[in-house]
């Protein structure tokens, strides 16, 4: 009886392990995800999705127990992070060292932007119709300025969405970076007060970074 006993405890044992790895396996897998996507609003959904079985009750036990110490460590981590990473996002914001952009609709205003590239740059740009999309009025844009270049015969190249090292270590994201005739010239997409706000305080940043002369293409004159 006492050698029964023991293949049972034993058995019973492998069973417990068995389970244990495979739900910290699922539940690292959880974390992981909670650690890349900086939240844990999904947590418990994923937990019962990939722990939890009506068929094997042990192990959903198991699941339950380990999900919520896990979830007791990792949710002051996440939240503290994710209250930094906005702090972070609105200081950044703040700065007008980038831009957020939404799909406005503009195509029924009959808008066409108000611009200083004639004045820094050419005199025959015409007047560009204004979408509100960021993505289809900078290849408006761009096809424009390519066309005035190369009638001039100017060598022009440009960079979306690009990084632009600054003082301070910090960077800016720069909606189209030209390069006309060997000048870097960083050109910005005005849609909203908020953008000129940015847009004033980036510029002196620039400036100050040896970018001398700025570009926008804005619905808002000022």
């Amino acid at each position: 009886m006492d050698g029964i006993r023991i293949l049972l405890l034993v058995a019973g044992v492998i069973i417990l392990l068995i389970n244990f790895f495979i739900n910290s396996g699922n539940i690292i897998k959880i974390v992981k995800y909670c650690f890349q996507t900086n939240s844990i609003a999904n947590y418990w959904d994923l937990i019962f999705k990939s722990c939890f079985s009506g068929r094997a009750i042990i192990s959903s036990i198991i699941g339950l127990i380990l999900a919520i110490i896990i979830f007791v460590i990792i949710a002051p981590i996440i939240l503290i992070r994710s209250a930094m990473g906005t702090k972070k996002v609105n200081n950044l914001l703040d700065e007008g060292l980038f831009f957020q952009y939404q799909d406005l609709n503009l195509e029924k205003d009959n808008l066409t932007f108000k611009t200083n590239i004639n004045n820094e740059l050419f005199s025959n740009v015409p007047e560009i119709s204004v979408t509100g999309k960021l993505r289809v009025d900078a290849i408006i844009a761009i096809s424009e300025i390519t066309k005035e270049c190369e009638a001039k015969g100017i060598k022009c190249e440009y960079k979306v969405m690009h990084k632009l090292p600054l003082e301070n270590k910090t960077e800016a994201l720069i909606p189209l970076f030209l390069t006309v005739d060997n000048q870097e010239i960083p050109t910005y997409f005005i849609y909203t007060p908020t953008h000129v706000q940015q847009y004033k305080k980036i510029r002196n940043k620039l400036y100050t970074a040896g970018y001398k002369k700025t570009i926008y293409f804005s619905t808002i004159q000022f």
